[in-house]
């Protein structure tokens, strides 16, 4: 099982959202994080922007610093924040999601989809307003 989870966050959303909630759910573990073992770490970054071709270059410093520290890319799993792949409180899915999919898939981690959704968020998608992932 992953020994660091990287939640990594829509570049646009960031500035108004922390990360608090993603950050709860992985330490509560429920949801998306409910079969982390306790001693599991997170880390958070963003997309790099728009199209979220500088995640790339993030995934590549993760992979030198990891090799540095000698441990092992084999402990990583990449979460796509549900900013990023899920219609949200602020905004629908990234236009650019199957893009960077493509980048962590390239780069050789693996991937989940999502992380915290709000109680709003899952009325609204009962409801059909907002679409699953």
């Amino acid at each position: 099982m992953s020994k660091l989870v990287v939640i990594v966050q829509c570049q646009i959303v960031s500035p108004r959202c922390v990360g608090y909630a993603c950050m709860k759910t992985f330490y509560d573990r429920t949801g998306k994080f409910e079969n982390y073992p306790a001693d599991a770490r997170y880390m958070m970054f963003t997309c790099g922007g728009c199209c979220g071709a500088g995640l790339a270059g993030k995934l590549e410093d993760l992979l030198r610093k990891i090799n540095r520290y000698k441990e092992n890319k084999e402990d990583i799993i990449i979460h796509l924040a549900s900013c990023i792949c899920s219609d949200n409180y602020h905004r629908p899915p990234c236009p650019h999601l199957e893009y960077i999919k493509k980048i962590i898939e390239r780069k050789g981690y693996p991937m989940v989809l999502g992380t915290y959704i709000s109680k709003g968020a899952s009325k609204k998608r009962e409801e059909g307003i907002y679409k699953e992932f």
